[in-house]
């Protein structure tokens, strides 16, 4: 999946993000699971266009990810938030869901913390 620079560059700068332009995976390098909440609030608070939500929803997936290896899979209720707003809009998100999903993946060693909530989707 690839997302546009110039809506990551609108986006970075709403979220004062340390966004360089020099990114090679822009979602996974602005990461952050200290402002997932955050994150999620932006989604809900306007009306963004298909570009904007595909690019923070990737934030907001990375970032939940980030956080579950953190705390080593302690999902907690912004998982059902999250969750919900991908299976709300599932048809922007198909890319995004098998990404983290690795459906063809089947050894645990090799995927990532929140491909089995992904899974569930």
């Amino acid at each position: 999946m690839i997302l546009k620079e110039k809506v990551i560059a609108a986006l970075s700068k709403t979220l004062s993000l340390p966004y360089t332009g020099t990114e090679q995976d822009w979602d996974i390098e602005m990461a952050d699971s200290n402002r997932i909440n955050e994150f999620i609030d932006l989604y809900h608070q306007y009306d963004l266009a298909f570009e904007e939500k595909t690019a923070l929803m990737s934030l907001i997936v990375a970032s939940y990810d980030d956080y579950l290896n953190e705390y080593d899979l302690a999902v907690d209720c912004r998982w059902d938030r999250i969750k919900a707003m991908l299976s709300k809009d599932k048809r922007y998100f198909v890319e995004l869901i098998d990404y983290w999903s690795l459906d063809n993946e089947h050894d645990e060693n090799h995927i990532f913390k929140i491909t089995p909530l992904m899974r569930t989707i």
